[in-house]
């Protein structure tokens, strides 16, 4: 059985062990991503950030099996005008994160 006190997280601010405390990751998280998880958590839910993710993720692939690949203009336009929606929508009524949200945005696993 996982003992869920513990959790496994070597980002920005962790201990050198990367081992710690709900509570530890908590205040740790508070100090380093607490309005970076709030938006994050946030996009999750827009339409338009989904679509920026997945107009990005099509731009990556096609570069990576074609090295010459340059998207054209219209695809930068509409790449911009995404992320400004995305932005707006995302940043819009943050709330605070919990422990849960967190552990998704920063990639921490219980230990």
């Amino acid at each position: 059985m996982k003992n869920k006190e513990q959790i496994y997280y070597t980002g920005i601010g962790s201990n050198k062990s990367g081992i710690s405390t709900q509570a530890e990751f908590l205040r740790m998280m508070n100090q380093t991503s607490k309005r970076e998880c709030a938006e994050y958590i946030k996009s999750l839910k827009c339409k338009s950030c989904k679509d920026r993710i997945k107009l990005n993720k099509n731009i990556t692939n096609k570069t990576i099996k074609n090295k010459n690949y340059k998207p054209s203009k219209k695809t930068y336009k509409k790449l911009f005008k995404l992320t400004m929606q995305c932005m707006k929508c995302s940043s819009r009524k943050t709330k605070k994160c919990n422990i849960k949200q967190y552990m998704k945005f920063s990639g921490a696993n219980f230990q």
